[in-house]
Formats: C-alpha cells, sequence, structure tokens
C-alpha cells in the first residue's frame, strides 16, 4: 500500500469516526430526557424583569438576579430593540418578598443587559457580562450590603478577545483582582441582531458559518482570564469547547467548572491563572448556566430538558419550553445527578440558570418574565 492511499485510508477513518461521534452527540442532544416528570406544583412566579438569564446567592440570604431584555430580542435585533435589563435582588428569608431593581451608583449611561453574574462573598464583587450593543463587556460593582442595599460601579473590562454578543458567564479569580469569562459563540453577532447584519459579510459568518460550527461540533470556543490591575485579557487554558457556557469555582477556589452544552469540564488552577483540562463531567441533559453550592459543596445547573423545543420556538413555534434545576454531586468517587425541580415551561418558559436557599429553589429563564420560586 503506497503512503498517499494510506494517509487517505486513515484521513477517511478518521472523518467517519468523527461523523458518528458527532452523530451520536446529536442524537442525544434531541432526545427528550427520559426522566422529565414535571413536579412544579409548589412553584411561584415572582418579578417582572424581562429575560433573567443568570442569578447568584449573596450574603444574607440575598438572590442577585441579572436581567437581559430577553435573550432572544437582544440576538435577533440588537440591544437597542431590548425595553429593560439591570440587576434585581430577591430576599429569600422573606417568603413574601418580591424582586426589587438596584440602583447603581457611577455606572455610566449606557444599557445594561446582563448574561452572566457572579457574586464574590469574599470580595464583595459583582460582575456581570453586559452586552452593549456596539460590543460587549464585563462590568464589576461593589455591593453595600446595608440598607438599602446598593451597588457601585467599578470597572467597565473590554477585550479584542471578547465577541459582540459572544461573550457568556463569568467568575471571580483567584482575587478582586482577576476573572474568567466564558465564550459560548465564536462569532460577533450584528450590533442590531441577526436579523439585522450589516454586511455580507456579517450575513454568512451568522447565517452559513456559525450554524455549520455548531452543527458539526467543532471546537472552537474558549475561557479568558482577565487581569483587572493590568485591564489585560488573555486566553485562559488551551482547551477548547463546542460552546463554553456557564461557569463556577468550588469554595477554596482548588478547581473550575465550565459547561460545554450536555458535560461539564474540570479545571484546576495553576499559580500563574492558567486552567489545566482534568475531566469531563457527563449529564444526560442538555445544561446553561452552573453555581457551586457552599453549603453541600453540589453543582446546581439550569437544564433544558427538551433541546427541541428550544429550537423550535426560534423557529417562531408558539411553545412553552420545559426547564428546571438539577444537581451534579460526587458519591463514591463518580459523578451523579439528581433533579430538584422540573417545570412544564407554562409559567416560566426555558430555563438558563438555577440556585437554592434552604428548601426553596429559585430557576430563571433567557426569554421569559420573572423568576420561579419553588418549595422543595
Amino acid at each position: 500500500m503506497s503512503t498517499i492511499t494510506l494517509n487517505k485510508l486513515i484521513t477517511a477513518v478518521i472523518v467517519i469516526a468523527f461523523l458518528v461521534n458527532r452523530g451520536i452527540r446529536l442524537k442525544n442532544l434531541l432526545t427528550v430526557y427520559p426522566d422529565m416528570k414535571f413536579d412544579d406544583q409548589n412553584c411561584q412566579l415572582k418579578g417582572s424583569m424581562i429575560g433573567s438569564e443568570d442569578l447568584c446567592l449573596g450574603k444574607n440570604s440575598l438572590m442577585f438576579i441579572g436581567e437581559n431584555g430577553g435573550s432572544d430580542i437582544l440576538l435577533y435585533q440588537g440591544s437597542a430593540a431590548t425595553e429593560s435589563g439591570g440587576i434585581w435582588m430577591l430576599d429569600m428569608k422573606n417568603e413574601k418578598s418580591e424582586p426589587v431593581k438596584l440602583q447603581i451608583q457611577g455606572y455610566p449611561d449606557q444599557p445594561l443587559q446582563v448574561h452572566g453574574i457572579y457574586v464574590s462573598n469574599k470580595t464583595d464583587h459583582l460582575y456581570a457580562v453586559n452586552h452593549q450593543g456596539p460590543l460587549s463587556s464585563v462590568e464589576v460593582f461593589k455591593i453595600d450590603y446595608s440598607t438599602p442595599v446598593r451597588l457601585t460601579h467599578l470597572q467597565t473590562v473590554i477585550s479584542d478577545f471578547f465577541p459582540r454578543y459572544g461573550i457568556n458567564d463569568v467568575v471571580e479569580g483567584k482575587d478582586g483582582n482577576e476573572f474568567y469569562v466564558t465564550e459560548w459563540n465564536p462569532v460577533s453577532t450584528p450590533e442590531h441582531g441577526k436579523l439585522n447584519p450589516a454586511s455580507v459579510y456579517e450575513k454568512i459568518m451568522n447565517n452559513v458559518v456559525f450554524p455549520l460550527i455548531a452543527l458539526l461540533g467543532l471546537h472552537w470556543t474558549r475561557v479568558y482570564r482577565c487581569d483587572l490591575n493590568k485591564n489585560l485579557c488573555e486566553v485562559a487554558t488551551d482547551r477548547l469547547f463546542v460552546g463554553a457556557n456557564g461557569i463556577t469555582k468550588n469554595l477554596d477556589g482548588s478547581t473550575y467548572y465550565v459547561v460545554d452544552i450536555e458535560r461539564i469540564g474540570i479545571m484546576k488552577p495553576k499559580a500563574n491563572g492558567w486552567l489545566e483540562f482534568e475531566s469531563w463531567i457527563e449529564v444526560p441533559l442538555v445544561i446553561d448556566n452552573v453555581d457551586f453550592d457552599h453549603a453541600s459543596g453540589n453543582l446546581m445547573m439550569g437544564t433544558i430538558p427538551d433541546f427541541l423545543s428550544v429550537i423550535k420556538r426560534l423557529d417562531g413555534e408558539d411553545i412553552a419550553v420545559p426547564g428546571g434545576l438539577s444537581l451534579a454531586y460526587k458519591e463514591d468517587g463518580e459523578w451523579k445527578t439528581k433533579d430538584v425541580v422540573m417545570h412544564d415551561g407554562t409559567k416560566l418558559c426555558q430555563v438558563s440558570a438555577g440556585n437554592m436557599f434552604g428548601d426553596t429553589a429559585v430557576i430563571s429563564s433567557p426569554v421569559a418574565k420573572g423568576v420561579l420560586v419553588c418549595k422543595i
């Protein structure tokens, strides 16, 4: 057998193996979660925010919630088309409390369409991924827990690495001068959304290139590390993802977790901030954001048990998209999952994040009004 023929054979085997593997993952992605059993009878819709993409528990039993005005509007029509945005707070100790929108001191007169957020109970910093329209940034705020709770804007971080509307979630690093941010889409979305490309190039990149990347499951997205003292961002790991989404860390910062559609990457930080990939946590359904429960050590995941319904809704079908909150936990050296609450999507369409306080779960949506508060 000639060298050329052998190389062709090897190439063919690699391509076939890739397509078979991708076909299996696509099948799993589009298959309804077999344990999708709704138990949302004790869930109550609260709040008037639109698109509560992410939420995080801070001190004094306060849940902080980011609002983006609706991710569907944001991505298809742009930031200027949204009618709301900001950061809200819900007092988890008071069952009758409603979410309230927080005032922000020192924030410039520009949009605040929040994607992912992270609250540090170590530094009292709140980090928020913000899609302003012309660009996407990470905003850093200081939380003042006195009455009333206030936020003060500290810094806006922008980088050439950040695709417009393409960065997703954020987590503090070793201290208040460092954070990591994920990239779910390597292609910048047009400033006024996918429906309004400003050039043929933007139209091709968003309507051809990005769908092809997603369909083939190409690993083209990254995690970035930003140094606030230097106002500098850089690639944080050589591990590439199909769509790096939620990110969180454990209590002592020795392990970071990065969501990649239906699995979670375990990352170990080096002294210089570099993240070394260790292994995968495989989960049985699609997940969006993830947060670390300091009380139990579990990972709290916003779930999408029927991903096909998301695609149908994006295609214009008026359909309720189910979702919920699940846990990933380690038992006898193995990672396992457990469903906490599963909602049929009629009260809150599509779930992006979930969090817990005692026997109460809160789940949020990237597109719907309010958050769902559920007694477990």
